[in-house]
């Protein structure tokens, strides 16, 4: 029914076309009667505000003429032609004024009457006062600025969404922001790191508060969720490969102790039905949404792909999304592993919490797990950097900054807007790595000061996850990667931020600055090339987290914790029949990037 629908409406619209070519023709008949038959132009043409050139076709009975009575602004390109088929060409100039003009166009023929029609030219839009905001922003602090002054600016494009706004359309137009609009392999286009997110305004609500590190960056309060982190889509298909149209879930970090941690939902698990019906590729957007955004008391029951499976019912309950997935002493080991998802400042104290926990278990080695980490806050980042390397970090550089060239050159100013500190030997800025004092906490007391560090990557390892490995590179502290080449973005933001902006709060956040190490190299564009190319899925689907998963392993064997044979778990014959979909998703609306706060107060020396 939805097909015979679609042709009748085109069908319809096909018919709106035709009479309109009709009707055009009739109008412009009313000049039969002087030197110019058939014109294209109606009696009055209406022009965009941002200027253009039109053509008119006619056909003229003598040799002709036209000219405009507003040149300055609305000017004829042929001004003359001979008897016959004709075009007539104008070009109308951009409308800075703030309201809408007119200009008549006339066009004569031999001795015959002359006609004439209007150019009527739209006033700009009014600006956005968001837009004009972000585009002060973008002038003065973008990382390739320049480029962005000289481009024709709609400060008027409406707010749709993050992937839909002034701030999107605008920078992805340029053309020397290549490592800010990256081109996606994987999606098969290009995609854009700045962003201007929208939320409704937080006037009479507040973060939740909470004790320890006091740089201000509070969590959130608890949402309604199941507990799904990172997840990816899985199409389920017959035993010819051919896709069956059933859609399932499969589960790639669960949040501890939430409802599916709870209820024994396991990384690598798939969720093939929901409250008994299988997702399908008609219905799986609606049916996936209630699993990553549901309401409080939402009760669902989930069957997983495996034989014999029972259905098991789950209830979503409001909870902190940590990004600390696992935090814990590898059984029968001196090695740690944390598996952090993000580069939440919000979360620092229990990021501490979990290095104080492992530290006072004597581990020897760290496994941080940031496959699934695209970033997010510059000072975790060192945080983190800083308890790993320990006394090794003290006076030393974590990272150089480079910003625009109007910022490098006014470094003073950029210095007191950022809170950065300058280098003028380096002729960059810099910032140190935190080792003794971290925004009232003592990093003495959480420095593991190990000797080495073993990493897990892939492509979607990013930003101030890549600045970690970078940084400690840089002091010259041993990082061994396992997995897949990181993502490759060396580029970050300064956060800018307006509440109550026409009833919404913004945060935007452009690309402001190239991170450097302390021996001043910056992360490949094509990412890190990780020192043992390890697969996700080598023993035929993907393993929960611990040592029977192939990335961990591989790493417990470098370390010398297990041997190259102890991996006994293989769940190829539990997911039988499945081919992902796309990529690794987050449920969680996390940080990401590499992102400084201004600071202005704050003094790097201090620290």
């Amino acid at each position: 029914m939805g097909y015979v629908d679609a042709f009748v409406r085109r069908m319809a619209a096909l018919l709106l076309v035709v009479l309109s070519v009709a009707c055009g023709k009739e109008d412009t008949s009313t000049t039969g009667g002087t030197g110019i038959a058939g014109a294209s132009w109606k009696e009055t043409e209406t022009i965009e505000a941002t200027g253009t050139q039109k053509e008119y076709t006619f056909t003229a009975r003598a040799d002709w003429s036209a000219q405009s009575d507003q040149p300055d602004w609305c000017e004829v390109l042929t001004g003359s032609g001979a008897k016959g088929a004709a075009t007539l060409r104008i070009s109308v100039a951009a409308n800075t004024g703030s309201s809408s003009r007119t200009a008549v166009i006339k066009v004569a023929a031999g001795n015959y009457p002359t006609v004439s029609f209007k150019i009527l030219q739209k006033a700009p839009s009014e600006p956005l006062e968001i837009n004009a905001k972000v585009d002060e922003v973008l002038s003065a602090y973008y990382l390739w600025n320049e480029e962005y002054r000289e481009l024709d600016r709609d400060l008027s494009l409406p707010y749709n969404s993050t992937y839909d706004n002034f701030v999107y359309h605008t920078l992805m137009s340029m053309e020397t922001n290549t490592l800010d609009k990256k081109y996606n392999e994987s999606y098969g286009e290009y995609h854009l790191y700045s962003y201007l997110m929208r939320t409704p305004s937080s006037a009479g609500r507040s973060a939740a508060t909470r004790s320890g590190v006091s740089h201000g960056i509070e969590k959130d309060d608890p949402v309604p969720s199941f507990g799904i982190g990172n997840y990816a889509l899985v199409s389920f298909v017959d035993q010819s490969g051919k896709p069956t149209g059933q859609i399932g879930l499969t589960l790639l970090s669960v949040i501890p102790d939430s409802p599916l941690d709870k209820a024994g939902f396991r990384r690598s698990d798939i969720i093939a039905t929901i409250d008994g019906k299988s997702p399908t590729t008609e219905s799986y957007v609606t049916d996936f949404t209630r699993l990553l955004t549901p309401s409080e008391g939402l009760q669902v029951s989930l069957t997983k792909n495996e034989a014999n499976a029972r259905p098991i019912s789950v209830t979503a309950t409001s909870l902190d999304p940590t990004p600390i997935i696992r935090a814990e002493v590898i059984e029968g080991t001196t090695v740690g592993y944390i598996v952090y998802d993000g580069f939440e400042a919000a979360y620092d104290n229990d990021l501490l919490a979990a290095i104080k926990k492992l530290k006072d278990a004597g581990i020897t080695d760290l496994v941080l797990d940031l496959r699934n980490n695209g970033g997010g806050h510059v000072i975790t980042s060192n945080m983190l950097s800083t308890c790993i390397g320990g006394s090794k970090c003290q006076n030393k550089i974590y990272q150089y900054y480079r910003y625009n060239d109007e910022c490098m050159a006014d470094w003073e100013q950029t210095s007191r807007t950022f809170g950065m500190s300058y280098d003028q030997t380096a002729q960059l800025f810099y910032e140190k790595f935190y080792y003794a004092g971290y925004y009232g906490v003592q990093l003495t007391d959480y420095a593991l000061n190990l000797e080495r560090l073993y990493v897990l990557v892939s492509g979607n390892t990013a930003s101030a996850s890549e600045a970690v490995i970078n940084s400690l590179k840089g002091i010259d502290l041993p990082v061994t990667l396992i997995g897949s080449k990181t993502n490759g973005k060396n580029v970050g933001m300064n956060v800018f931020s307006w509440s109550n902006v026409e009833g919404y709060d913004y945060e935007f956040a452009p690309i402001s600055f190239q991170g450097y190490n302390a021996q001043k190299q910056s992360v490949d564009p094509k990412g890190i090339t990780p020192d043992y190319e390890v697969s996700e899925t080598a023993s035929g689907w993907y393993e929960d987290f611990g040592p029977d998963e192939p990335l961990l392993h591989k790493a417990l064997e470098l370390i010398g914790a297990v041997g190259a044979s102890e991996a006994t778990t293989t769940r190829s014959a539990t997911q039988p029949g499945v081919r992902l979909v796309g990529s690794v998703r987050q449920a969680v609306d996390r940080p990401t990037g590499m992102i400084r706060t201004a600071d202005p107060e704050h003094d790097p020396e201090q620290m």
